[in-house]
Formats: C-alpha cells, structure tokens, sequence
C-alpha cells in the first residue's frame, strides 16, 4: 500500500508529522486508512480535527476508513468522564459516526488492554496505574 507522506509542523520547539489532506486529495486514492478520527491538529492547521479533513477527502469522493476509540464519542462524554476521572479533550460528533456506512466494533480482551496499558499505548505513564488498577478491581476503565 502506498503510503502518502506526512507533513512536518514545527509546533514549540518540536517537530510534529500530521496527516497531509491536501496531498492526499492531489493523488485522489479510491480509499484512504486514516487513523485516529477524533485527533486535534496543531495550531495553524487547516482544520482544527482529523474528522473534518475526513470529510473534506468524503467530499472529493474519496472512501475513508478509519479508527476512533469509543470514549471520543461526544455523547459519550460524561459517562467516560464519570468512570475513568479524565476528560476526554478529543470528541467527535455523534453525526460524523451516523454518516459511516459501516461501523465495526472490534474490542480486545481485559489482558490484551491491561498488556497496551502497560506499553504507554493507550495513557500516559502517569495514569497507567490508575487505569490498570480499575480493571483488576474489576471496576469499568
């Protein structure tokens, strides 16, 4: 699969490698992947979330497929915020989701989650225990 470059956005003092929309709209794929749908974008981009530069590749008649944790769901916002004590600054609408054409729920075992917690891959390190300790108490995440 060819894999279109990211652009490069000083952003303080470091450099960050965001999606490219406009390159991506210049090859115009059939489909694009395109990881993380509520994502921020730094200051200065064109637009403010990943989910509004999907729909700008849906409105050049590009397909996207794309990957978004269920606690970036806007109505999902106060439940998650009330089990896990955190709040969740990455939404997307719930009309963004309505508009797939298809959702599929794939969902991952306590041990294989307890296993990306402890990699960093879902928290940050400084919240890994609280998030750990939740799921073998038995409590929801």
């Amino acid at each position: 699969m060819e894999i279109v470059p990211r652009k490069q956005i000083a952003y303080r003092g470091i450099t960050l490698e965001e999606m490219d929309t406009d390159a991506i709209l210049a090859r115009k794929p059939r489909i694009a992947l395109v990881d993380e749908l509520a994502h921020s974008n730094p200051p200065d981009s064109k637009s403010t979330k990943r989910y509004i530069d999907v729909e700008e590749l849906l409105a050049a008649g590009i397909h996207v497929i794309s990957t978004m944790n269920v606690q970036h769901l806007e109505s999902l916002y106060n439940t998650v915020e009330g089990l896990v004590k955190l709040k969740v600054a990455e939404r997307v609408p719930d009309l963004v989701l309505k508009q797939a054409d298809e959702i599929v729920n794939v969902d991952l075992s306590p041990e294989d989650l307890i296993k990306r917690l402890e990699k960093g891959k879902i928290y940050p390190l400084d919240r890994i225990a609280l998030a750990s300790g939740k799921l073998l108490s038995g409590a929801k995440p």
